[in-house]
């Protein structure tokens, strides 16, 4: 199988092509840092398998950021047979100095001129037989987005592959930039000692290495160090050095620089041409609003508001149809099914358990729809411009606010986007503070007690005040990282802002399924798996109490033998049924959990030691340690909700349950929702920061930071509240 490596700018449309070529569907968007890992894929061409690696953009082979150094890793290697370099044809020349690097590592390319409909509508027209020729590689002209050239594109790659042409051998190029006589020279003298060490050279050029080690890259000289002939490489760069700045006034690395800079300049200008003087843009003239000093912020907020708005006005309808499903199906499986521990495990554990998370299912992905639906605009590359000054506020920058709102969807994938950032510092930073984002996972969690204790208007400024909240605590955290633990290191924001593209239907569509898709497997395995684990420790060992059951029985038949009208006598024995299951709910191995806890959180959600079952906030908090979605499908099992709302209710029967018999009151709901967004992040967030900071420490004390202050806040929040003369 032949390997193919697409490597391209930031946003140049990479991963479009890497799904029209492989049928896969990764998340793209119009903006820098999308992909941030290498991906996989195949197709097969004429009998050929070819496996496709989407690398992250970088704007050369400098490899500053984390997912620079996958990408260049991964093309200096030998696993990649033919390069696909993809360019942004809106915007060639800037994306032609990567080319250049690529051009030195003489492996077959293919370059792909992509995004060829934008730069049309510039005005440019370009001479792609001319361009073909100056790179010395076929170049093929496509719209990734929409699947046009694609076929042309695997064509050329399995003519790479295959070596139809030996005109297209690289080992045959010549050098495509040169740097002039005594940069030249040096190169060949510096190469030459290179080649010293064959295995260094074993599959990489002689030049390659001379013009890392000239432009001073951290990789190639730390690679030369442990070379057998470090001695004899590490004199000749410093005489080539010393010579080249002694005679031509620069660094060697700004020399090398602008050489390149200039082939790609002398490029554009032979093969392309723009008609006129075109108008204004339009991307500028929404820029002189969108970003504007004094509407960017505004509008931003009513960006986001309109999003919430629209999620819970219209996510309220299909959410009541799924409700009205689950709780059919909660009927009529009591109504068929024989009495037992497999009919209780089914009824008031799984239905309860997974139904109650996937009533929000709607909403959530009505919520993801809108911010890919922003992500594919541009509008996101502009927020982070727009939130800057506000950023600088916790020591960092704008390229930060990226990871912070993608973890308004998942922290998980948040956390892994901060490779974007180039400062170990700022890395650190955004890593610790990102979990305190509100995910989708916790929007559940906001909607089940705001509309259980809130009016909705009230509600649904609750829950805006805790995505607020947790931008706010991320700023200060933030600020006091970066004044007691990170005080040296501040990196420059420098963050290229993509032009407005109106979004495909077919893609925001698709990241709404992936989304739902994530979603249902959650609820299929590990909420699944968590409800029947609640289940079990909320009704063992009082289930198989024979005792117990023989005066759960007697009763019954006391009730039935009084002969009482029908509807007096139904009250009466579901009044029983409900006193019995909350029997052995009370001496259930949760309750004893939840009782070892319940000290800790009684300041928060019981500080006037009024309730009985306060226990049950604890295990329903230890339970969201797996994923915050199982914090709302264990309230429904030790909750024990009723399948049936009350007739007429506006709230669903675990909201009514928390309503009228759990004791939490507004002000404690609000506390209960604060320390959910605060405290510890899920066990996926938490793994994903050991493998990006690989330090065990840092992992412990964003867990246990995170704890500590959700703690905090949540005691803040009913003190204050308390004060203030609210219940």
């Amino acid at each position: 199988m032949a390997t193919v490596a697409l490597a391209g700018n930031p946003n140049c449309g990479k991963t479009s092509l890497f799904n029209a070529l492989t049928g896969a569907h990764q998340h793209v968007g119009n903006w820098p840092g999308v992909t941030v890992e290498r991906r996989s894929g195949t197709f097969r061409q004429d009998g050929l398998a070819v496996e496709v690696v989407d690398l992250p953009g970088t704007y050369s082979l400098a490899a500053r950021s984390e997912d620079e150094r996958v990408a260049t890793d991964f093309l200096a290697s030998q696993e990649a047979d033919v390069i696909v370099n993809v360019l942004d044809a809106s915007n060639l020349e800037r994306n032609l100095y990567l080319t250049t690097q690529l051009l030195e590592l003489r492996k077959p390319v293919v370059f792909a001129l992509n995004m060829m409909d934008d730069a049309v509508r510039d005005g440019w027209t370009l001479d792609v037989p001319t361009l073909s020729a100056l790179l010395g590689g076929p170049v093929v002209v496509t719209v990734g987005n929409r699947g046009e050239g694609i076929e042309a594109l695997k064509a050329a790659i399995l003519a790479q592959v295959r070596g139809d042409d030996p005109s297209l051998d690289p080992a045959q190029w010549p050098p495509r930039v040169t740097y002039g006589d005594d940069v030249e020279g040096e190169i060949r003298r510096l190469a030459e000692e290179v080649r010293r060490d064959e295995v260094l050279t074993a599959h990489l050029p002689g030049r390659w290495w001379a013009l890392r080690l000239l432009e001073g890259a951290p990789d190639a000289l730390e690679e030369a160090g442990r070379s057998h002939a470090a001695q004899a490489i590490q004199a000749q760069l410093a005489r080539s050095r010393a010579f080249l700045e002694a005679h031509l006034g620069a660094g060697v690395d700004t020399l090398l620089a602008e050489r390149r800079y200039g082939f790609a300049h002398g490029l554009v200008r032979e093969v392309g041409r723009r008609e006129g003087h075109p108008a204004r843009h339009l991307t500028d003239r929404l820029d002189a609003v969108l970003t504007g000093r004094f509407l960017g912020f505004p509008i931003f907020l009513i960006v986001m508001v309109a999003i919430y708005t629209l999620t819970f006005v219209v996510g309220k309808y299909p959410q009541d149809w799924v409700s009205a499903g689950m709780g059919w199906l909660h009927d009529t499986a009591a109504a068929h099914l024989p009495p037992g521990e497999l009919t209780s495990l089914f009824v008031d554990g799984v239905i309860p358990g997974v139904g109650s998370v996937l009533v929000f299912l709607p909403s959530i992905m009505i919520l993801m729809g809108c911010v890919s639906f922003l992500e594919d605009t541009g509008y996101m590359a502009r927020a982070a411009f727009i939130m800057d000054r506000l950023m600088h506020l916790m020591g960092l920058h704008g390229k930060s606010f990226i990871p912070l709102i993608m973890g308004m969807g998942c922290n998980t994938p948040a956390i892994q986007a901060t490779r974007t950032l180039e400062a170990r510092s700022d890395r650190l930073i955004t890593i610790l503070v990102t979990p305190f984002m509100s995910c989708s996972a916790r929007l559940p969690v906001y909607i089940l007690l705001a509309g259980a204790f809130f009016r909705p208007l009230q509600g649904a400024l609750a829950v805006v005040g805790m995505h607020l909240l947790g931008f706010a605590v991320a700023i200060v955290a933030g600020k006091v990282l970066r004044l007691t633990l990170f005080r040296r290191e501040n990196a420059p924001f420098v963050m290229e802002l993509p032009p407005y593209r109106l979004p495909v239907l077919k893609t925001t569509l698709l990241h709404m399924w992936e989304k739902a898709t994530v979603f249902l497997r959650k609820a299929g395995t590990l909420i699944f798996a968590g409800a029947t684990l609640i289940w079990f420790l909320s009704n063992y060992p009082g289930l198989a109490d024979r005792d117990l059951a023989a005066r759960h029985r007697a009763a019954e038949a006391a009730v039935r033998a009084q002969g009482l009208p029908e509807a007096e006598e139904k009250a009466k024995l579901e009044d029983l049924d409900l006193a019995h299951k909350g029997t052995i709910m009370n001496s259930s191995l949760a309750a004893r959990f939840g009782k070892v806890l319940e000290p800790a959180f009684r300041p928060l959600f019981d500080p006037d030691h009024r309730r009985a079952e306060a226990w049950k906030d604890g295990v329903a908090l230890t339970a969201g340690f797996l994923a915050k979605e199982i914090v709302v499908g264990t309230m429904a099992v030790v909750h024990q909700a009723r399948a049936e709302g009350e007739d007429g209710a506006a709230l669903s029967p675990l909201q009514q349950s928390l309503r009228d018999r759990s004791g939490l009151t507004p002000l404690t709901a609000l506390a209960f929702m604060v320390f959910v967004l605060i405290y510890t992040p899920c066990l996926g967030t938490v793994g994903m920061i050991y493998k990006e900071t690989r330090s065990l420490g840092w992992t412990l004390f964003s867990v246990g930071y995170g704890l500590g202050l959700g703690w905090v806040l949540a005691w803040i929040t009913v003190a204050g509240g308390r004060l203030l003369g609210f219940a």
